[in-house]
């Protein structure tokens, strides 16, 4: 990446947000030639994509909600992203255990599973299967033998670094030519003499210059900030609210199952136990919010809700408040409905156009589907912009290569035993290279031989190496010591949360970056408050 310059500009689009949402659309329009600025008020994949179950999944209970568009959109697209980015998307295995007081029974999942599998494009994965109790518990022996009456299984899949997913999309953009900044926040949205939008005033907030970038379109993908993005340009056609924000939470419990587990709570809802990295991830809860999206975090009576219906299922005793490694609560910006339950909203992506399509509000940004996301807000773009350039992401790879998806097997550059002796490194550190990276981990790899002391471990638990934050640095836009222990690396959401290694991590980044004593010391605060804050839920 070029040095930052973040200076007054004309552009045919602004888009607001850098989530998964936002730099979809960014990259979507870069490969369609549009000159196109992306900002984002912190750090990119901050806000709700960070917070998700980290599934890539077609969402098997929306076919009881009747959603059938939205269940086939998504497993084609899941099929998709499979081929797209297969260093962060995983085949992974679920289970849905039946209980005799379950509000789901066996003929009702095998009727559910039955059209789940019937929707997947080609079709080329493991089946359905219906299992026995005896066959269930012999794949699980943890779960709950007594009234057990038996278990759907099925393959969905696992996304292991939303985080990277999302800053491969905003580097591809950049690739293309789009401009990206993050810790760039919108203060206004500007107006021409027809009382249009026609541009935002911007802060730098690493400089605190203020700056104003035209565009003939604004896209407001801001998740679930996207209605108060609407009242500060006093844009209200389409009515005061167009997203509905709920809040889920998630706890991280020791590994619990090798398989995921999608059970019926008490209150008819649904919830996954994921075996993701060394814990049990255990989400999510669905009720309304209207707090501060700034300073999320689980209260204990949510905690105990989610552990409480987990314990239906896996009577461990590690299914515990003490056992809970740290929490993480993010908000969803859902389509408005009135009169719905929480948990019955669709999940089905809007694309809100006011202003004659000047002004697009992207609403109900599930994450499997960003992509068909990005194409038809892109779309919408194109037509307001008077052009007719299709969309090129479906065939684009998010895997560091940006090259047209095609035959060669992701196995034959996910292996990486035969770099083991060339590099020096050790197996492990590779393998978490090429999941951090995909196909550019050799430029870190580079890199660290390069640079001094390049293949230390940044962290005594964890297999990330000083050659990372090198490249964070340098190549990735990392500016905060957040950003590099929670969306450059896996560190800060390791188990550890990165306790045993911030400071000198800090201390490293601040000698790269010139940070003087005081800034230093404001890094570790910042990042204290954000593993307090997943914390919070033991202060009853």
């Amino acid at each position: 990446m070029s040095a930052r310059s973040l200076d007054d500009g004309s552009y045919d689009v602004v888009v607001i947000g850098g989530g998964m949402a936002g730099a979809g659309v960014a990259r979507d329009l870069a490969l369609r030639g549009v000159g196109v600025a992306l900002v984002e008020k912190a750090d990119f994949a901050w806000g709700t994509t960070s917070r998700s179950s980290k599934l890539i999944h077609g969402g098997l209970r929306y076919l009881e909600l009747f959603d059938v568009g939205l269940v086939r959109e998504s497993l084609r697209e899941r099929e998709r992203l499979h081929r797209l980015a297969p260093h962060v998307v995983r085949p992974l295995p679920f289970l849905v255990p039946i209980y005799r007081d379950s509000s789901r029974g066996l003929i009702k999942v095998r009727i559910g599973l039955t059209l789940y599998d019937w929707l997947t494009p080609g079709r080329d994965r493991e089946r359905y299967r219906v299992f026995s109790t005896i066959d269930a518990l012999s794949l699980e022996p943890r779960l709950r033998a007594q009234d057990l009456k038996g278990a759907g299984y099925y393959f969905d899949d696992l996304l292991v670094f939303p985080e990277r997913l999302c800053l491969e999309n905003v580097l591809s953009a950049a690739r293309h030519g789009a401009r990206v900044f993050n810790y760039a926040e919108v203060e206004e949205i500007t107006r021409d003499a027809r009382g249009n939008p026609d541009g935002v005033r911007v802060r730098d907030l690493l400089n605190d210059r203020v700056v104003t970038l035209r565009a003939r379109v604004l896209v407001n993908a801001t998740g679930p900030w996207v209605d108060r993005i609407r009242q500060r340009a006093n844009i209200h056609e389409r009515g005061a609210h167009v997203v509905r924000t709920t809040k889920g939470i998630h706890c991280l419990l020791p590994r619990l199952t090798d398989r995921a587990i999608y059970q019926s709570t008490g209150d008819d809802r649904m919830i996954f136990v994921i075996p993701w990295r060394e814990f049990s991830l255990v989400g999510t809860t669905d009720t309304d919010f209207d707090g501060d999206l700034d300073r999320l975090h689980a209260t204990a009576d949510e905690v105990d809700y989610l552990l409480a219906e987990v314990r239906h299922a896996l009577p461990d005793p590690r299914v515990s408040v003490n056992a809970v490694a740290y929490t993480y609560a993010g908000v969803r910006p859902l389509s408005f409905e009135e009169g719905r339950r929480a948990s019955d909203v669709s999940r089905a992506h809007k694309v809100v156009a006011e202003h004659g399509g000047r002004f697009l509000s992207v609403t109900g940004t599930k994450l499997t589907c960003f992509r068909s996301l990005a194409a038809e807000a892109g779309d919408v773009a194109m037509r307001t912009l008077g052009r007719r350039t299709p969309s090129r992401t479906h065939r684009m790879t998010l895997d560091g290569a940006d090259e047209e998806v095609g035959r060669v097997e992701a196995r034959t550059w996910l292996d990486v035993s035969a770099d083991v002796e060339a590099s020096g490194l050790p197996l492990v550190t590779l393998e978490r290279l090429v999941s951090t990276y995909g196909r550019g981990y050799r430029r870190v790899v580079e890199l660290a031989g390069k640079v001094p002391n390049g293949t230390e471990r940044l962290c005594p638990a964890n297999p990330e190496i000083v050659a990372q934050l090198h490249h964070a640095v340098q190549e990735e836009m990392a500016v905060c010591l957040s950003d590099l222990l929670l969306r450059r690396t896996g560190i800060g959401t390791s188990a550890c949360q990165g306790l045993d290694c911030a400071e000198s991590i800090a201390e490293r980044m601040g000698q790269l970056q010139g940070w003087t004593p005081r800034r230093l010391a404001a890094e570790l605060d910042a990042y204290g408050a954000h593993v307090a804050r997943s914390h919070r839920f033991r202060e009853r």
